[in-house]
């Protein structure tokens, strides 16, 4: 691989085989034109989307990858490359919509270029055009059925890169014409050598994904924080279920200050977060977890954070 593809690859954790697909992909693509990286958040699929992309954009490529400096390379490394169209999930309801994929009547509001379109005219300054789809799962019935166009009759310069958290929201009929490949957290051991600073605790919140704890050693002290208070939780009496709801809704606003969230992501992630946390934990009763779930459930339904948390924390404490 050239210096620039490998130096890259070997930043990455673990993904033994998605890493091999790259490496193929150096040598020759097969004709493959459409490919989904699935995976659990923070694994790294956007990062390997991102080394495919430059793959195929390169017009030097060898067989020791892209080269990283023709202009193809260096265009979409400074982010304007017009051979290339990120799509992701866009509005309050975070979905990829049909106008994003196909729409020949564009108006005031809508993208400014749907992918159909995209595609009909061949690469500017690249080998090809890559369309990136982030979050593949985010697409409705619409544009997901929009987009069955392209990968069944796809354009010889056309290539299609889509990334999952969840393959089984997929639908079959896009999943049987995309190469798909798994994108494997890495051992807890692999996590300990590129993490040594990571506690076991950091490592089990970061459901063991190397982009989770990267986000989390960035903001570490919000997460301690957050961790010691789901320590001491269960030590707690449910008469101090009104102090639990202060603490835990002010270590929310600093996660959502300190990740750029807002208010109501942030108080989900806090919630996710500590759901992770005692699933795994043999002294929390099982309702635990269940009542933490049903209190995202409401938060991501415009519920108001203080009622949940007031009703969330007086059942846990209650049910000890």
């Amino acid at each position: 691989m050239s210096s620039s593809t490998a130096s890259k690859l070997d930043r990455l954790v673990g993904l033994t085989t998605a890493k091999h697909l790259v490496r193929r992909l150096a040598h020759n693509d097969h004709g493959i034109h459409a490919i989904l990286l699935y995976g659990a958040a923070g694994t790294g699929k956007s990062e390997l989307a991102r080394l495919i992309t430059e793959l195929w954009l390169c017009t030097n490529v060898s067989d020791e990858g892209a080269d990283g400096t023709c202009r193809a390379c260096t265009a979409f490394q400074r982010g304007n490359s017009s051979d290339v169209l990120n799509l992701d999930p866009v509005g309050n309801s975070s979905i990829i919509n049909v106008k994003q994929i196909a729409n020949d009547n564009i108006r005031e509001g809508d993208p400014p270029l749907p992918l159909l379109k995209f595609f009909r005219t061949p690469p500017l300054m690249s080998r090809h055009k890559i369309g990136l789809i982030f979050d593949a799962h985010r697409m409705n019935y619409y544009a997901s059925n929009a987009l069955l166009k392209t990968l069944e009759e796809p354009h010889p310069h056309a290539k299609l890169i889509l990334t999952t958290d969840s393959v089984g929201s997929l639908l079959p009929t896009i999943l049987s014409r995309c190469l798909a490949v798994a994108c494997e957290a890495p051992t807890v051991d692999e996590l300990r050598v590129a993490f040594p600073s990571a506690s076991d605790d950091e490592i089990r919140l970061a459901e063991g994904t190397p982009g989770r704890l990267t986000h989390m050693e960035a903001r570490r002290e919000v997460y301690a924080r957050l961790l010691e208070f789901a320590r001491r939780l269960h030590q707690r009496h449910p008469g101090e279920a009104l102090a639990a709801t202060d603490e835990f809704a002010s270590i929310a606003d600093s996660l959502g200050e300190a990740a750029k969230l807002n208010a109501r992501a942030a108080d989900a992630h806090a919630l996710d977060a500590l759901a992770t946390f005692f699933a795994r934990e043999s002294y929390a009763p099982p309702a635990w977890t269940h009542l933490i779930i049903e209190a995202h459930r409401r938060i991501l339904g415009n519920g108001n954070p203080t009622i949940v948390y007031d009703a969330l924390f007086s059942a846990m404490l209650g049910s000890k």
